[in-house]
């Protein structure tokens, strides 16, 4: 089932008419590395091994051994078992050779094709003058009469071949045989057409006498003698010469008979046979082994890769009311083990893989049915779960389980909502903001997850991958767009897009001057927001974090900080830059930093202001350098920005710590006018709610924090509370920032 909870990183302390923050679970068996990771340092569980051919297993699904792992109980199978494992044997040997059948059929009409002399020709001459593929096609017709199956020929050549290269031959034995074609060419005559073989024949008369050809069959002869005498390698076989010799014994009512039949029924034996095959079946091709048949050498066919081996396992796992923790899909009529997800009782017990098909559960088929009545069956199952699959051919394995991929969510999931997820029951919702723990990435579509503060979660969660959710969150973007796209006149511009909302002039300025900033950070609305990888951030004493505070216009955000600035000891303002002229009682440095309108200008295009605006003919702005210098004074430098500024700054080195100072309801904020005795507009708070979703709809990925500023004094202690924990503990932090240290 899916789990539940939320942990926001950085959230704020909720004001009193809202639910308590939730506490989360202990974790003191996990453990942050310095670069960052989060270790798992609880004992691992102990995993039984795969079991052999026909043997059970039973693993309870939420126990994990803390002592050392006893020997698995041998189950005899029952009878029933074994006539459905006879059953399945059987349909699967008919697959194969159905497969193999048409493989072989597709095989033979490729190599035919081939073999055409009319392609051939087409194929060396395609733009010559005399075109040959006209000519009688002589191979498709002899090879309809006395002329056999290419492949059966192409075999056959290739075993004469071994024949003759790998074996040993007598010197005598060789000048006979040349002897004899000279008497052969002779009786033949002149008039035969082999005249000019005498002289061939005369050249190989010289070498059989010179002494390096001599020494050469010498070391050819006792290269093959040693060759011959080396064993053959192993071919995997051995389970079906154990049958056979089963089937020939058991007519047998001999003693000696009935004591051979217990020992080679046994399942060690049978375990024996089964590891022989496996290990035999790794092994390259003996170069010294016949060649294979027709059928054997034709590509490999779905069949092949999945019946391998012909044995049939069957494997107990206990279940809870919990799901299995695994998920299936349909290959045809097989039902196939899709994924095993972390932490479930398929996981836990080692017998369920990615790959493996189910045949059957506690007596149920399961081929041909779908993919919903599968989990439908499984769903309503508890207690002993007896399956029948057949294994993968290669079990896929897990990575290290504590390679761990840290982000951040930047969109709200709802698993129950989804309808693409595989299984309901398995997916983990979350919030934008929360921080997941990826611990696998082997499904491009589904990754499986824990959220933060609740690893210690015997199940992990399916959430959507990244890519997964990109592209389906740009498909829905495209059918939005194409269902509101209004049905534009012929008159209309064919190019160009033009906005029809104003941008009011000074709407966010702070200090009497409208800020903007470069056309390259506007907000780009075609960008997909997904994940975002994090690491922990370790606070240092002599490098605080600047503090940004962001909000619509009238929120309080100049009141919060000037309360902050009130401690003067600890937090401090960046100066700001300026091509004015200065006054008289200004002093560069302290009031502003004064320099020539080109210096500014080229300060901008080199981007050394995280925000700059003109005011009366005269440039104003906060630098980089600014903010550098407030915290290598070792004090905490407070910002307050327009969210377009955060793209400079976060990809600076100053790791800003993001503050939205949101507005409360429209009530709360029409009592909090009275309160202080403000007049104001219902059009004014409606407009600074307004704004107020629009940055976070646009900006709100960058916040680290969100205060309701329902009442100043408690919003600057929830602030203030907030940057001393900064101090104290490890934050999460986008990774760059961390890999750049």
């Amino acid at each position: 089932s899916g789990l539940n909870g939320t942990t926001p990183v950085a959230q704020p302390v909720p004001p009193p008419d809202l639910p308590a923050k939730p506490v989360p679970p202990p974790r003191d068996h996990l453990k942050i590395e310095k670069d960052g990771r989060l270790v798992n340092r609880a004992p691992a569980p102990q995993l039984p091994a795969r079991i052999t051919n026909n043997n059970s297993i039973t693993v309870a699904a939420g126990a994990v051994p803390v002592a050392p792992p006893t020997a698995p109980t041998v189950v005899e199978p029952t009878r029933e078992q074994l006539d459905s494992i006879k059953k399945y044997q059987e349909q699967i040997r008919k697959r194969k050779e159905e497969e193999e059948r048409i493989a072989a059929q597709t095989e033979f009409l490729n190599r035919s094709l081939r073999g055409s002399r009319k392609l051939q020709a087409l194929e060396s001459r395609p733009q010559g003058a005399i075109n040959d593929a006209f000519a009688e096609d002589e191979t498709q017709d002899t090879s309809r009469t006395t002329t056999p199956a290419p492949s059966a020929t192409a075999a056959a050549a290739a075993l004469a071949e071994k024949e003759l290269v790998h074996v040993a031959y007598a010197y005598g034995d060789l000048v006979a045989s040349v002897q004899r074609l000279q008497l052969q060419l002779k009786k033949a005559g002149a008039g035969g057409g082999l005249g000019g073989l005498e002289g061939r024949i005369a050249a190989i008369q010289s070498l059989l006498l010179s002494p390096q050809f001599g020494r050469a069959l010498a070391v050819h002869n006792k290269v093959q003698t040693v060759r011959n005498r080396t064993a053959p390698r192993p071919a995997p076989h051995a389970q079906t010469a154990l049958r056979d010799c089963l089937d020939a014994i058991s007519s047998s009512q001999s003693a000696y008979a009935v004591e051979l039949s217990t020992l080679l029924t046994g399942y060690e034996f049978e375990a024996l046979m089964a590891a022989h095959d496996g290990v035999a079946s790794t092994l390259p091709p003996d170069s010294t082994s016949p060649p294979p048949s027709t059928s054997d050498s034709l590509p490999q066919s779905i069949a092949d890769r999945r019946y391998g081996e012909d044995n049939i396992k069957i494997i107990k796992i206990e279940k809870s009311t919990e799901p299995l923790g695994a998920t299936v899909r349909n290959e045809g009529d097989a039902v196939v083990i899709g994924r095993v997800v972390r932490g479930g009782a398929a996981d836990k017990s080692g017998l369920l893989h990615e790959g493996d098909e189910i045949l059957e559960v506690n007596g149920i088929e399961m081929r041909g049915k779908s993919v919903n009545a599968v989990c439908d069956i499984l769903q309503a199952m508890e207690g002993t779960l007896t399956f029948l699959i057949v294994p993968a051919s290669q079990a896929r394995q897990h990575g290290l389980r504590d390679s761990v991929l840290h982000v951040r969510a930047h969109f709200d999931y709802d698993p129950e909502e989804d309808m693409y997820i595989p299984c309901r029951e398995l997916g983990i919702s979350f919030q934008k903001g929360d921080v997941l723990h990826i611990i696998s990435q082997e499904d491009p579509n589904w990754w499986q997850a824990y959220r933060e503060g609740e690893e210690d979660q015997t199940l992990a969660g399916l959430v959507p991958s990244q890519t997964f959710q990109q592209q389906r969150e740009s498909m829905r973007l495209a059918a939005e767009e194409r269902m509101s796209k209004p049905q534009r006149k012929s008159t209309t511009l064919l190019c160009g897009k033009t906005s029809k909302r104003k941008k009011k002039k000074g709407a966010y300025a702070d200090g009497g001057y409208p800020m903007y900033s470069n056309a390259a950070d506007e907000y780009d609305p075609e960008e997909i927001l997904t994940y975002e990888e994090v690491s922990l951030y370790y606070p240092r004493a002599n490098n605080k974090r600047p503090i940004v505070l962001i909000g619509p216009p009238n929120i309080g955000r100049h009141e919060l900080r000037q309360r902050l600035m009130e401690d003067s000891e600890r937090f401090a303002a960046a100066i700001p830059h300026t091509s004015r002229a200065r006054k008289e009682n200004e002093v560069d440095g302290q009031d502003y930093h004064f320099i020539t309108r080109a210096q500014f200008e080229a300060d901008i295009l080199s981007r050394k202001f995280v925000e700059h605006g003109e005011y009366e003919k005269a440039y104003y702005g906060t630098s980089l350098d600014a903010i550098r210098s407030v915290v290598n004074s070792g004090k905490i430098c407070v910002l307050n920005l327009h969210p377009q500024s955060l793209r400079i700054l976060r990809t600076s080195d100053l790791k800003p710590y993001v503050v939205f100072v949101a507005p409360p309801s429209l009530e709360k904020l029409r009592q909090k006018k009275i309160r202080n005795g403000e007049s104001y507009k219902e059009e004014e708070l409606k407009d600074i709610i307004e704004k107020a979703r629009e940055m976070e709809d646009k900006y709100g990925h960058f916040f680290d924090m969100i205060i309701i500023n329902n009442d100043t004094e408690r919003a600057y202690h929830q602030l203030l509370s907030e940057i001393n924990s900064l101090e104290r503990e490890p934050q999460w932090v986008p990774a760059a920032w961390v890999k750049a240290l």
